[in-house]
């Protein structure tokens, strides 16, 4: 007696030599579920070739030689074995679910088929996600793109697979949260004509409160199967993820896109209390708009890459960069129209400031294009010059004025016209801590020269370092220089030859979460336009373009008499 595989391949090749063949679909579909039921298991691979096959065969040539009616027919039964075909690979396949679980919805009624076309990447990353190949994914789309109903989805989907494990949402506002547990509750609540219950027949809905925003599948549980919350609502000994935890439109609009303290504020809520309620392992998708350098997004991008964590961005413009044409454009049934069309980006470029179009619609930071120092742009070194000495080995410091501000030294190697960048002390503890710091730098790599901003207090804080520098054994001439023009214009004149003639470090020879990392981070992100709170780093930077500029300028060259 032939063995199922056996028949699946002999199946399978009748399928081959006729695509049209309704019957032979039902045979090959019938035997895939008798194997998966034995080896309990889903056939998914088998299950999607015979899918690609049948949508060859609907569009066959030999179907032309039927009646219409008989095409019709044909073709009908054909689209059921392929409907079918999704719902059950539906469990493994988000594709598949996100088509299969509104099948029998009227297509005007259907939110993934016809945006399928833009939104099929953002599956496919959020497939990775469930399959443990991602830690942490972002989604950048724009306004109405369907990103937040996608993750409903995926939650759904996350939370019928596995209804026992806790996913945690997380939004700003109530009315977003409220948003998030009605649109779970949507597919989850009977009767229904989605068909949710089709693909996870024991996931059933067992307990919902409005009030506290939570939703319990097969069983009630401490921490329920989905938890809707705002970002600034107490978290503690409430909400736990162990399935996802999903973030969605983590800041408000452009006028907190714009504040730097609240920004800041924001990822000090999400980073301490928020991230913390994933237990390890769990997997973090946080969706939104790219208003900032500095909004969670991309803060979360910088924590995935210092703890070496698999990340994905995904960040959509709704103009293609090259082609300048829509990358969203889709037939909208409920409206009977095409919408997102290019004429209509077009025409919202010239209605809104440069600014808020490239954050809104293009996904890229009001910040970027006026970046003074991209990553990009500077130049990077492994090692220092092994077959000569420096130079000059001198120190720049920029001292902290407040609170906020970070305390900047660097070390710097020079090499002709060669400025290479071998250290830094960036911190932000008080005086106490970082004049230690500031005196062992010094000490270990034998500066000779010194110079210290001596605005506010740094006459004094350069007076102990050098204090601290003799005591330890070091010689370095340590100097105050009082800068007198505008911060931001020093920055800008320096920039240019700071490009062409300073060198960084490799990001891969310090640890992500060095105080080098950080000194360089500042630097990539420090912007032309507008008023720029952290620009320590930088700052620092050009006073060392300028010292080194003064060293070129009293340079003595020895030469031949002319006469």
């Amino acid at each position: 007696m032939a063995s199922n595989e056996a028949i699946l391949e002999a199946i399978k090749k009748t399928i081959e030599n006729d695509p049209t063949d309704p019957i032979s679909y039902e045979d090959y579909f019938s035997c895939l579920r008798t194997i998966g039921e034995e080896e309990e298991r889903l056939l998914t691979p088998e299950s999607m070739w015979m899918r690609r096959k049948i949508m060859e065969g609907t569009k066959a040539s030999t179907l032309s030689a039927l009646t219409t009616q008989g095409r019709s027919e044909r073709i009908s039964k054909l689209y059921d074995i392929h409907r079918r075909a999704l719902g059950y690979e539906s469990p493994e396949v988000f594709d598949s679910f996100m088509l299969y679980v509104e099948s029998k919805r009227a297509f005007k009624e259907q939110f993934y088929y016809p945006r399928r076309k833009y939104l099929l990447p953002i599956v496919k990353a959020y497939q990775e996600v469930a399959d443990g190949k991602i830690d942490i994914l972002t989604i950048s789309l724009l306004k109405r793109g369907g990103k937040s109903q996608t993750g409903i989805n995926f939650v759904n989907w996350l939370s019928g697979r596995a209804p026992n494990r806790s996913t945690l949402m997380e939004g700003t506002g109530d009315d977003l949260v409220i948003s998030f547990y009605k649109g779970c509750l949507e597919y989850l609540t009977t009767p229904s004509d989605y068909l949710f219950y089709d693909i996870f027949a024991d996931a059933k809905l067992v307990e919902q409160n409005a009030d506290t925003k939570i939703i319990n599948l097969n069983k009630k549980t401490r921490f329920p199967t989905i938890m809707c919350r705002s970002i600034d609502a107490q978290q503690v000994g409430l909400s736990e993820a162990t399935n996802v935890l999903y973030l969605d439109d983590t800041v408000k609009g452009r006028d907190e896109a714009r504040n730097r303290g609240l920004l800041d504020k924001k990822w000090e809520t999400l980073s301490g209390d928020v991230i913390g309620r994933a237990i390890e392992g769990t997997p973090i998708v946080a969706t939104g708009t790219r208003y900032s350098l500095y909004d969670p997004i991309g803060r979360l991008q910088e924590y995935a890459k210092e703890n070496r964590l698999r990340l994905r961005t995904i960040e959509i413009p709704a103009l293609d960069p090259v082609t300048d044409e829509s990358n969203y454009e889709y037939y909208n049934p409920k409206l009977g129209r095409m919408i997102f069309t290019t004429e209509f980006l077009r025409t919202q470029r010239k209605l809104l400031s440069a600014e808020q179009f490239e954050s809104e619609f293009q996904q890229q930071p009001f910040e970027a294009k006026g970046l003074m120092f991209p990553e990009k742009s500077l130049q990077y070194y492994f090692r220092l010059p092994e077959d000569k000495a420096p130079d000059a080995v001198i120190a720049i410091c920029d001292p902290a004025e407040s609170g906020t501000d970070s305390t900047s030294l660097g070390i710097f190697k020079v090499y002709g016209n060669d400025i290479f960048l071998d250290d830094v002390v960036f911190d932000n503890s008080p005086a106490l801590v970082t004049k230690p710091q500031c005196a062992k730098k010094i000490v270990e790599h034998g500066a000779s020269v010194g110079v210290f901003e001596s605005n506010s207090a740094g006459e004094y804080y350069a007076r102990d370092v050098e204090t601290m520098v003799k005591e330890n054994g070091g010689r370095c001439s340590i100097r105050t220089r009082r800068s007198n023009s505008n911060k931001q214009a020093r920055i800008e004149f320096s920039s240019d030859n700071i490009i062409k003639n300073f060198y960084f470090k490799d990001k891969t020879t310090y640890e992500p979460n060095s105080q080098y990392a950080q000194f360089m981070r500042e630097v990539w992100t420090y912007t032309r336009s507008g008023k720029v709170p952290h620009d320590d780093a930088p700052d620092m930077l050009s006073l060392a373009e300028n010292e080194v500029r003064g060293l070129y300028m009293n340079k003595v060259e020895v030469m031949t008499r002319l006469w």
